[in-house]
């Protein structure tokens, strides 16, 4: 058994993000301020669109994405069955209608062909879910909906830094968003971002994120409601039902900072990954990943799937201090926050089923070099060794 803990996350903390933290508490300035601000220009520059907005979350970022939308009440919105919760529960508490469909196993992303097929007229928008830094094929997606009339959500919550064709994840689509949580790419301790390039929608999400307050503070005098004071100041005029749903100008000074470091961060996931993919390819009872041509991965976790019982080897890996996540909610019709909401299934989700029995991961983390990789493919060896 290693003394190690092999973990599947864990922020690459040093003297760099300490200083950037302590610049602003020497500031005695919380709200987000100027760092949140470049930190918004800085990543929104990076991904290559025109507006960034942090949030306290990905969670979060991804609830204003689609408030923002304002899609008419009981619009369907397509997910994948194989999700994290809070992503499906973004489309609920805005009163729009889920419309599940199929994962695939191998790249546990969602089919573009599924999609096409659970579109009818209600349907407004699609979620691409691009799971542990794998990524939906997003040219066949945007043909789709450019043609359907569709609008494109990216969750890029797990594949921040990843492309295909050059062409960053979080770029595509019509809206994104994205998680700066401890264990992902890059770090803010906890947060996230939205994204888009429509200078509205991004107001809006600014307006939602900030109490509801209206999005033009540079007005000295209240002209445009006229059920309010002219001397109404505009930062307390609330033109939505808004949240308060910023992070603190800490977490953004620590953000630009991990950003700096974000390809040399997608460097080591990947070799880490080629490594393992090597390795553990020679082991017939496990399911590979797979992805599209032209993906350049930016590498969250390992994903594989088991033929045989998944529940002997999550316990060997327990006792040998490799830590697994099943594959996030599997199905996520099966669990019990599933009850007493209206939604529809296209198609079988026999994938996600099985998915849901037979997937899991693990690390990829930067801290860990093919040496250290090597105690997880003895792991391995000695269960298949062990089992009969």
């Amino acid at each position: 058994m290693s003394m190690k803990k092999f973990t599947y996350g864990g922020t690459l903390f040093g003297k760099e993000e300490r200083k950037a933290i302590n610049k602003v508490l020497d500031r005695n300035w919380w709200q987000i301020e100027r760092e949140g601000e470049a930190m918004e220009k800085e990543t929104a520059k990076y991904l290559g669109v025109k507006y960034g907005l942090l949030a306290n979350s990905g969670s979060s970022a991804a609830l204003l994405a689609l408030s923002a939308l304002e899609l008419p009440k009981g619009s369907e919105v397509i997910i994948p069955a194989v999700t994290f919760p809070t992503i499906f529960n973004i489309i609920i508490q805005c009163g729009l209608k889920p419309v599940v469909i199929d994962a695939k196993i191998g790249t546990y992303c969602l089919d573009v062909k599924d999609v096409e097929k659970a579109i009818t007229k209600k349907t407004k928008a699609v979620i691409a879910v691009h799971l542990l830094g794998n990524v939906v094929d997003m040219p066949a997606l945007m043909k789709l909906a450019k043609k359907k009339k569709l609008i494109v959500l990216e969750d890029c919550c797990d594949a921040f830094g990843s492309k295909i064709n050059g062409k960053k994840i979080g770029s595509f689509g019509d809206v994104s968003f994205t998680s700066f949580h401890a264990a992902h790419i890059i770090s803010m301790g906890q947060g996230g971002a939205a994204y888009t390039n429509n200078k509205k929608l991004a107001e809006k999400m600014r307006m939602y994120r900030d109490w509801g307050r209206q999005a033009n503070l540079k007005e000295k005098i209240n002209t445009k409601w006229k059920k309010l004071p002219k001397d109404q100041s505009p930062n307390y005029i609330y033109e939505k039902m808004g949240y308060n749903l910023s992070p603190l100008e800490l977490q953004a000074a620590m953000g630009r900072v991990q950003l700096r470091k974000v390809e040399k961060i997608k460097r080591l996931r990947k070799r880490n990954f080629d490594y393992l993919y090597n390795e553990l390819k020679k082991f017939p009872d496990l399911v590979m990943p797979k992805w599209i041509k032209g993906a350049d991965i930016c590498w969250f976790g390992f994903p594989i799937s088991i033929n045989s019982d998944r529940e002997d080897l999550l316990k060997w890996l327990d006792k040998n201090s490799i830590e697994t996540r099943t594959m996030f909610t599997g199905n996520v019709l099966k669990h019990p926050m599933i009850k007493d909401i209206e939604y529809r299934v296209s198609g079988n989700l026999d994938e996600a089923n099985w998915i849901l029995e037979h997937s899991l991961w693990f690390t990829v983390h930067p801290r860990y070099t093919p040496k250290d990789l090597k105690y997880i493919i003895k792991v391995f060896k000695k269960y298949y060794e062990w089992r009969p």
